[in-house]
């Protein structure tokens, strides 16, 4: 009985000797990324995103804001399906405060894609691309996937940053409640229709 407690004590002391000298490992190895808040722009509240069927008094009201507090500049860009549209995406707004309006008219759109107002028609839309730089430099544009942007200083498309340095998952952006003003669409329909 003597050597089955000797035996049993030896074997404690081996386990909790291999279990510190375990633990002593180094602890860089296993580091965990710092978490944090990505670029996030949000509606204020849920805006219609029928602006009326009739162009020339179709009304788009909505307020953005910064959820996460941590904008340091939102950019918005637009792209137009309507006949005649340019296959370029146009710079719509931006801003470095919030809350901040991104409200437009039907003559609002004519301006910007310098068209006459009478070339838009019942249907046609203007879908918007949000890109969000935070405080820290990274950047999170919604129309470019991560690892989507040049590396190489020598390119054209070239800017420094660090870019989507944690991409917004689709199906949290499409979420009930969270009203995501990273990418919309707003239609010249009537929302009662």
């Amino acid at each position: 009985m003597k050597n089955i407690n000797k035996i049993v004590s030896l074997a404690f002391v081996a386990a909790i000797t291999a279990f510190t000298f375990t633990s002593c490992e180094d602890e860089d190895k296993f580091r965990i990324p710092a978490l944090g808040n990505g670029g996030f722009i949000k509606f204020v509240s849920l805006p219609e995103f029928d602006a009326g069927a009739e162009a020339t008094s179709a009304n788009f009201v909505a307020t953005v804001e910064d959820p996460n507090q941590n904008a340091a500049n939102f950019a918005l860009t637009v792209i137009g399906d309507f006949t005649g549209a340019p296959a370029d995406t146009l710079v719509f707004k931006s801003t470095t405060t919030f809350p901040f309006d991104v409200s437009f008219t039907g003559a609002d759109m004519a301006s910007l894609f310098e068209v006459p107002i009478s070339t838009f028609e019942e249907g046609d839309s203007f879908e918007f691309l949000g890109t969000v730089t935070t405080t820290d430099g990274r950047v999170y544009d919604i129309s470019r996937p991560g690892g989507e942007f040049p590396s190489d200083p020598e390119d054209p498309d070239y800017v420094p940053g660090t870019y989507n340095g944690g991409l917004t998952d689709g199906v949290l952006l499409d979420a009930p409640g969270l009203l995501s003003a990273l990418n919309y669409e707003v239609t010249f329909d009537d929302a009662e229709e």
